[in-house]
């Protein structure tokens, strides 16, 4: 099932912070590490693979930050947080204005 939440990331902050909902069910506490891919340099795709790009690791409050280099490719500068629950993981897609 995907979920589109009604949170955004905005990519200048360089963070963003996990629903709660999906930390607790994805079990993504402080400290467990996520990988972080991106797609055609505006899709983000972030969860527990191993072969990912990136690795970042959870903080307080589910605070992940989204590496500098990463960052500085992207297209877009907002993006919508989209849950995908099957597979446990959490995409940023460019918020279209």
């Amino acid at each position: 099932m995907v979920i589109f939440t009604e949170k955004t990331y905005k990519n200048e902050k360089g963070y963003f912070y996990i629903p709660v909902t999906w930390r607790e069910e994805f079990k993504l506490y402080n400290g467990v590490e996520v990988g972080i891919d991106c797609f055609n340099d505006s899709v983000i795709v972030i969860d527990r693979a191993p072969a990912r790009e990136y690795k970042q690791f959870v903080s307080a409050k589910g605070k992940l930050t989204i590496p500098l280099e990463l960052r500085q490719r992207l297209n877009n500068q907002s993006y919508h947080i989209i849950i995908e629950q099957r597979d446990e993981r959490i995409i940023l897609a460019p918020k279209l204005n």
